[in-house]
């Protein structure tokens, strides 16, 4: 199974190419959140801001709540991600689509379809009524699945979340999760949406499509104790998932070279990948890289596995010739751990690489102002 198409919407850019150079930079875009103040000592005289990390309010306005603003962040990276499809494939693809912004409300179909009719969204898709943070990964093994059995010409899989809505911060807020001065090992809220075109290699060859990354296997487990209990994490979930995906390549994972976590600041989830690490490569000896993108862009919550997604396709992109597998993995606070392994795609030169990047951002209006 091949990636032939993805697109991504997050506040660090417009689309995938955007946010994949703000993250290649370490360059954020964050802000005082003006709702929700943190009292720095217990009288509350004095006051701070949480940091959050969110769209501009020109694209996506504070008063849009739920399956409107899940449309709003949505759209645009679907329309990204099947930019180069004809209009019949797209009537043959299937959707599976992970909306936290409102789960189990209805009219968001509706509501893409008038934001981006040219897309051609069916009348129903795949959706859970209570999502979790490792879903969107859990969607893409799913739909490899339907495809290596002929039971689908092609999937979208789909996510949106936010936690820059005013109950979700709330809830951040006195859950102790924020991150501020007083709170280092906080997150920073952000809001993400991204869609990924999946199609067998065969089919993506017969059309000339350009591959970004090939899905080479997948894991998912269980944590039976995790962070949010009341006893530690033995990361026995997370090693599981990294052994189910290790386990269908032909090395057994020796051959990854970069990994990328939705570490995003809390230390529990720091601790449960140290503890991991040591135990899922068959050559722990060999120094491997590791990146989480949320310290740059935000925890975005169940869409940080489409930027985590965004960070592995640009990295293969550019380190082609070098790099042979990339891992990402999710984890949830209620215990599910999700893992993807991708491989490079189609090989390209670099220059040819970079003048179509800045062929495709240059094509785009600039990005307003987060004010």
């Amino acid at each position: 199974m091949v990636v032939t198409g993805f697109g991504l919407s997050t506040s660090l850019g417009p689309s995938f190419w955007h946010t994949a150079l703000a993250l290649r930079k370490k360059r954020s875009n964050y802000r005082e959140h003006e709702d929700v103040l943190v009292a720095d000592i217990p009288s509350g005289s004095i006051l701070r801001g949480a940091i959050i990390s969110r769209l501009s309010l020109r694209l996506v306005p504070t008063n849009l709540q739920g399956v409107q603003r899940a449309a709003a962040l949505l759209a645009p990276a679907v329309q990204e991600c099947l930019a180069d499809v004809s209009s019949v494939l797209k009537r043959k693809t299937g959707w599976k689509i992970v909306n936290h912004c409102a789960p189990g409300e209805e009219g968001l179909l509706d509501l893409l379809g008038e934001k981006a009719p040219e897309c051609n969204f069916p009348e129903e898709a795949s959706c859970r009524p209570q999502p979790t943070r490792c879903d969107f990964f859990t969607q893409i093994g799913l739909a490899a699945e339907e495809l290596l059995a002929n039971r689908a010409e092609a999937v979208v899989v789909a996510c949106v979340d936010s936690l820059c809505t005013r109950k979700r911060l709330t809830e951040l807020l006195y859950s102790g999760l924020l991150k501020d001065a007083a709170n280092p090992h906080g997150i920073m809220a952000a809001e993400a949406a991204g869609a990924v075109f999946l199609e067998r290699e065969s089919a993506a060859r017969r059309r000339g499509a350009a591959i970004l990354a090939g899905v080479a296997s997948w894991g998912a487990a269980t944590e039976p104790h995790p962070w949010t209990g009341a006893s530690a994490s033995t990361a026995q979930g997370l090693t599981t998932a990294f052994h189910q995906a290790f386990g269908r390549l032909d090395d057994l994972g020796a051959s990854v070279s970069l990994l990328i976590t939705d570490e995003n600041g809390e230390r529990p989830r720091a601790l449960e990948w140290a503890l991991a690490e040591g135990r899922i490569f068959p050559n722990p000896d060999r120094e491997r890289r590791l990146r989480h993108p949320a310290v740059t862009a935000g925890d975005s919550g169940g869409a940080l596995g489409a930027v985590l997604l965004a960070d592995a396709l640009a990295h293969l992109a550019w380190h082609r010739h070098s790099m042979r597998r990339v891992a990402l993995a999710t984890s949830d606070d209620h215990g599910e751990r999700g893992v993807l392994c991708l491989e490079p795609g189609d090989r390209c030169d670099r220059r040819t690489l970079m003048a179509d990047i800045r062929r495709r951002l240059s094509r785009e209006n600039g990005y307003p102002e987060n004010r």
